[in-house]
């Protein structure tokens, strides 16, 4: 798998998982939070990164790891950004308030990136772990 994959792999996932859990949490009633926004984030985030490690056979190098946060940085600020204004629109705004959005999009921008940056490394530490037991019980 290359880091385009992963990353195409990560939007799409990323996208699921935000989708089945606000309608999951919708028809038990409960209102979607920042939480479960995370949640979603964090599950792509491991689920894609460890699937690199075992198709690969090996983890994200140092400079596909660069690549893989800053794609998934910039994915997670598009799909925020369209939820974002598909929220504003679905409440009734006629006009959009990008000065407050942005600021918004640069504060949850910034909790993810560092989510993301975490949880890629938090994956390799679990890949590295795994190779090692699966070496020791040979």
């Amino acid at each position: 798998m290359t880091v385009r994959g992963l990353l195409g792999r990560f939007g799409a996932a990323y996208l699921l998982l935000l989708l089945i859990l606000g309608l999951a949490l919708n028809l038990l009633g409960v209102k979607a939070n920042a939480g479960v926004n995370t949640a979603a984030l964090l599950g792509a985030v491991m689920w894609v990164c460890l699937a690199f490690g075992k198709k690969n056979g090996r983890y994200l190098a140092r400079d596909e790891k660069t690549r893989a946060v800053l794609g998934m940085i910039a994915i997670d600020l598009a799909i925020q950004a369209a939820v974002s204004v598909a929220a504003a629109l679905a409440a009734g705004a006629s006009v959009l308030q990008l000065g407050p959005m942005l600021l918004v999009l640069l504060f949850v921008g910034v909790l993810h990136a560092a989510v993301i940056y975490f949880f890629v490394g938090m994956a390799g530490r679990q890949f590295a772990a795994a190779e090692a037991r699966r070496s020791s019980s040979r």
